[in-house]
């Protein structure tokens, strides 16, 4: 049933206001039947929204008809989310989405789940745009969607992220004990 949320939520996007790559975008929903176990929203449709989320982004920026005109495509490398407060069935909350900082290679974009004020969860992912085996540098994307200053400081929070990615690939590739 997550797929029909996604294309439904891709349709829409198409006929909502552009928005700038450098803006918030903003999403309401309520939690379906099909998003609980149990009682409450499970892990897997979060992380779907947060998809949501993502995909209304590039639409609204204009950043699909680029990749599509380009050949792109915009593998994830990395999620890290933090869950903090559960939804229930039915209840209505808000999801945040931006660009927080872009190098040569990647763009980290940052989102928040949030019911009445309050943090749900939070999410932070790590991309790369592809073309082919290529990676396309996030500066020719920036140009093609007319950014001319792109979120540029690393702040602690992504210096962390890439600290904790590393530790990770070294623990469960490289040294993995079976």
């Amino acid at each position: 049933m997550r797929w029909i949320r996604l294309l439904a939520a891709l349709i829409r996007a198409k006929f909502k206001e552009k928005v700038k790559a450098t803006d918030t975008v903003q999403l309401s929903f309520n939690v379906w039947v099909t998003d609980v176990d149990v009682s409450i929203m499970n892990h897997a449709a979060i992380m779907t929204l947060f998809e949501i989320g993502r995909l209304d982004f590039m639409v609204r920026t204009n950043f699909f008809s680029v990749a599509n005109k380009n050949k792109w495509y915009f593998p994830t490398q990395a999620i890290s989310v933090q869950y903090y407060r559960p939804l229930k069935m039915f209840q209505k909350a808000q999801l945040f989405s931006r660009i927080s900082y872009v190098d040569e290679k990647w763009i980290y974009v940052e989102q928040k789940l949030m019911k009445n004020d309050k943090v749900v969860a939070a999410c932070l992912v790590k991309n790369t745009i592809k073309k082919g085996r290529t990676t396309v540098s996030t500066f020719e994307i920036m140009e093609a969607l007319n950014v001319k200053e792109v979120p540029n400081k690393k702040y602690d929070l992504i210096k962390t992220h890439e600290l904790e990615t590393a530790q990770m690939n070294t623990h469960l590739i490289e040294n993995w004990d079976v």
